[in-house]
């Protein structure tokens, strides 16, 4: 057998070599599959970051929500604790008589001064017991400037009380005839009160009130309210001021008598005799 030339000579390829190179070739392919899977995740994790971080933004924000409702509902709450504190209640526990008045207005208790306008040149706010012994508790007026412009003087609305009357004399009044009106009767807290609508005029100033009595607790209860004006008698006596409503100021004092409340007193009131 003759042997050709070593440049002729194909020399036969070894399988396993060949095998190396696919494996190689094939690992390298998986490599990369391998890689671009776990990428995507990554891709998907961060996704999934960004809609946890929206979650918690949404949730921020529904805290932020509740937490305003409930700072609106304490500066709700503080807000109604402030108008408690500031409103005119009156509470007098010796004669068992309290009230609350409106906000805005004064309140003043005992006796008035005499720089009070009282009923302007009518004179002061009166007490009408028909026997002496009443004591002022309180009484309520308009701030001055209420009603700019207008032909108002002052309106009122007091309590006062009389130890020791009797029911017959408490039933009395000391309106002259000429002042008096018709008779009125309002229930307050529960209890009868008879009176009389009562008016006046002098000095181009007239006056429209009510004053009414109740007995309980051995006591003669007095309440009365009113509106006193200028400008009566002469329609340019006013000049030009507007003349103010007195029926609808009268009939807002007299929605004040649902407010007021008469109990028995909290302690007995010690009478001292003599020997």
């Amino acid at each position: 057998m003759i042997e050709q030339p070593d440049q002729g000579t194909v020399k036969p390829v070894s399988l396993d070599t060949a095998y190396v190179v696919i494996s190689c070739a094939a690992l390298l392919y998986a490599v990369s599959w391998v890689m671009g899977c776990s990428t995507t995740p990554a891709a998907k994790s961060g996704g999934g970051k960004k809609i946890r971080h929206s979650a918690e933004l949404v949730h921020l924000s529904e805290e932020d929500k509740v937490g305003s409702a409930i700072s609106g509902r304490k500066l709700t709450v503080e807000k109604m604790a402030q108008r408690a504190a500031t409103s005119l209640q009156y509470s007098n526990q010796e004669y068992g008589v309290a009230f609350d008045a409106p906000k805005g207005y004064v309140l003043r208790e005992g006796e008035l001064s005499e720089m009070d306008r009282g009923l302007g040149y009518l004179g002061p706010i009166p007490m009408h017991f028909a026997v002496p012994g009443g004591i002022r508790l309180a009484t309520v007026e308009p701030p001055q400037g209420l009603h700019l412009g207008t032909n108002f003087v002052n309106e009122f609305f007091t309590v006062s009380a009389n130890y020791g009357s009797t029911e017959a004399v408490c039933s009395d009044f000391n309106i002259s005839a000429e002042s008096r009106g018709a008779p009125v009767t309002r229930a307050v807290d529960g209890i009868g009160f008879h009176g009389f609508a009562e008016h006046s005029a002098a000095s181009m100033h007239q006056y429209n009130g009510i004053y009414l009595h109740a007995y309980a607790n051995d006591t003669c209860y007095e309440i009365g309210y009113g509106v006193a004006t200028a400008g009566a008698g002469s329609p340019s006596a006013s000049g030009n001021l507007k003349n103010i409503n007195e029926e609808y100021l009268l009939h807002k004092l007299e929605k004040l008598l649902e407010n007021v409340r008469i109990t028995q007193p909290d302690f007995e009131r010690i009478t001292t005799t003599t020997d």
